[in-house]
């Protein structure tokens, strides 16, 4: 007698096979996408690192005053600089506020950040000082974005921590 559909065992192998597939395939696809995200995540600060002293110094801006004359923050005068997307990066909110924060889409309507929304927490921040502070440690304080914030912040190593002085020796005068 000729078949002409398959039987009953044929079908659950393939459906076993194709669940062991996707066992394997998605979790890798999150870990690929997060992935991804770290990387743009580190190619801002990175960019951040580098055009922030040299604005300071092409400009010849006193950063221990207020906002330079456009801004109404050193947060909006960062994000500007660097060319971030608002959509990643997030300003702090205090008084002092001179930093700012990875900001991560969890859901359509639902944002969390990698860092307390506080001044004190920010990632890259202008100290009061003067001093341009990268502080990855911040990075674990995220809420409702734990894996990507952890990635991150473990995508550096210890003592990654950095201080840029951007307050000029005296050599040149504001």
């Amino acid at each position: 007698m000729e078949r002409n559909a398959f039987s009953m065992m044929e079908l659950v192998f393939v459906i076993v096979i194709l669940a062991v597939v996707a066992a394997v395939a998605v979790p890798r696809f999150v870990a690929t996408r997060t992935d991804s995200r770290v990387a743009k995540y580190k190619s801002d600060i990175a960019t951040v690192l580098k055009s922030v002293p040299a604005r300071i110094v092409a400009e010849n801006i006193d950063a221990t005053q207020s906002a330079p004359q456009g801004f109404s923050s050193w947060n909006e005068w960062i994000i500007d600089t660097a060319g971030l997307d608002r959509g990643r990066w997030a300003e702090a909110h205090s008084s002092d506020a001179r930093g700012i924060m990875p900001m991560i889409r969890i859901n359509d309507h639902t944002y969390g950040y990698c860092g307390a929304h506080q001044a004190h927490s920010s990632v890259l921040a202008i100290h009061l000082n003067g001093d341009l502070i990268f502080n990855p440690d911040n990075l674990k304080k995220g809420n409702g974005a734990e894996l990507l914030c952890q990635t991150l912040m473990n995508s550096y190593p210890s003592g990654s921590n950095r201080t840029i002085p951007l307050v000029s020796t005296k050599s040149v005068r504001f």
